[in-house]
């Protein structure tokens, strides 16, 4: 039973940052380089606090 329920952490994980990820690729679009740097560092932030906060929870 813990296997599952480890399993299914890992899924919900993996989902969270895949629409996290869906969301910024949507709602900033690159018509410019700036926009493309934006993009990025948006992802980079956005991935950063996801992780700091899976961290503290110990999820």
């Amino acid at each position: 039973m813990l296997m599952v329920g480890s399993i299914i952490l890992f899924i919900l994980r993996i989902l969270l940052i895949a629409v996290f990820w869906a969301f910024i690729w949507q709602f900033v679009e690159p018509r410019t380089q700036l926009m493309r740097i934006l993009r990025a560092a948006l992802l980079l932030l956005g991935l950063l606090g996801i992780l700091v906060v899976l961290r503290l929870t110990g999820l």
